[in-house]
């Protein structure tokens, strides 16, 4: 729609102008003004007017304070002299690229923070896909442990060996782990009177039926009903080979061997050990003979996830494991092999003592 509207000319000079060419004195003239919804753009984007752009003898008129505005200028109106300055404002214009470049760096930063989104969840993906399948893993070796709880709960050697119990782990070197808890003892007919060939295979027969789910190399070890260690097998996937590592001797412990037991944890030193501020107690020692080294078990009385394990200064404790098996090499010039276990019968450690060398050769820690 247009409207035709009559003003004094001097009127549109000044209110919407806002300046004359000069300083001469004013006058009126009426004129003859169209309206329309007249519309002007700067690089293509709409800009705004508080006063309404018209048409006026073929021309488009419209405020110079809204243009100035528009485009960043300062604007100051000299009433006296009737001269309206504009300033080129480069502030503005420093402050427009300013905020550009600031708006460009968020726009970095919020691609990089969508990106790093996108890159963690696909990290919580793969620890939900690891949570199930570790749980998956877990449900799979519970299984496997009450159906060996069922198939090999007694072997007949002579006598019946009955074992209660089984428990199975997958190491992080991915082998698998059996514990056997018998129903005797190690002083026990059933264990001293043992045909070592027919419970071998025994073991064997184990193994093989682990290997049909797992094709993993498999570690066997067998405690009495103390859980004292009384023998140890390591298996061969690839060979298809059972080793027997360790068994304890067919008859009682030699009365040198209980004596030094009796030694061991009558004395302090060897049943506290004081470690970063923490204690680390044992309350029960195994001793025995394997071929040309002397084997020896210590049970702590302390759980692996505890924080007396966790945190353990190793240094500090090997230099205790280390005199523990200097005294038990002093007695029978042998090596010595010493396993240590915590409360619960978990292996958390195990140390190979050079008797020759007089130190410890090698070590492996567990569950750290």
């Amino acid at each position: 729609m247009k409207k035709k509207v009559i003003f004094p000319l001097a009127l549109i000079l000044v209110l919407l102008l806002g300046t004359t060419l000069g300083t001469t004195a004013g006058y009126s003239q009426k004129i003859t003004a169209w309206f329309y919804d007249i519309r002007i753009n700067l690089d293509s984007k709409p800009l705004g007017f508080y006063s309404q752009p018209f048409i006026y003898n073929g021309q488009v008129y419209v405020s110079i304070n809204d243009i100035a505005k528009n485009m960043g200028f300062g604007i100051q109106w000299d009433n006296q002299n009737k001269v309206m300055n504009l300033s080129s404002n480069d502030n503005n214009r420093f402050n427009i690229n300013t905020l550009q470049y600031e708006l460009d760096q968020k726009n970095t930063e919020i691609a990089n923070l969508k990106f790093q989104l996108s890159q963690k969840k696909v990290e919580l993906d793969i620890l939900r896909d690891h949570q199930t399948s570790s749980n998956s893993s877990s449900r799979s070796l519970n299984s496997l442990e009450n159906h060996l709880e069922d198939r090999f709960d007694d072997h007949s050697n002579r006598k019946t060996m009955r074992f209660k119990n089984y428990n199975v782990n997958q190491l992080s070197n991915d082998n698998i782990e059996v514990k056997m808890y018998a129903d005797f003892d190690k002083d026990d007919s059933e264990w001293k009177n043992r045909r070592n060939s027919d419970f071998k295979d025994f073991i064997e027969k184990i193994c093989d039926y682990i290997n049909d789910d797992y094709d993993e190399d498999i570690e066997v070890i067998v405690y009495d009903d103390d859980k004292h260690r009384i023998a140890e097998y390591e298996y061969d996937e690839s060979r298809d080979r059972l080793t027997e590592e360790y068994t304890s001797s067919s008859s009682s412990s030699s009365s040198d061997e209980n004596d030094l037991e009796d030694y061991l944890e009558d004395r302090t030193e060897y049943t506290r050990h004081y470690n970063d501020g923490r204690t680390l107690r044992f309350d029960d020692y195994n001793i025995s003979k394997n071929g040309s080294e002397m084997v020896i078990s210590i049970d702590g009385d302390f759980k692996y996830n505890d924080s007396e394990w966790q945190d353990l200064d190793t240094s500090d404790f090997e230099d205790f494991i280390e005199n523990i098996c200097e005294e038990v090499a002093d007695e029978f010039n042998r090596d010595v092999k010493l396993y240590v276990d915590d409360k619960n019968g978990t292996d958390i450690a195990t140390f190979k003592y050079d008797e020759d060398d007089g130190r410890i050769v090698s070590r492996t820690y567990y569950h750290r």
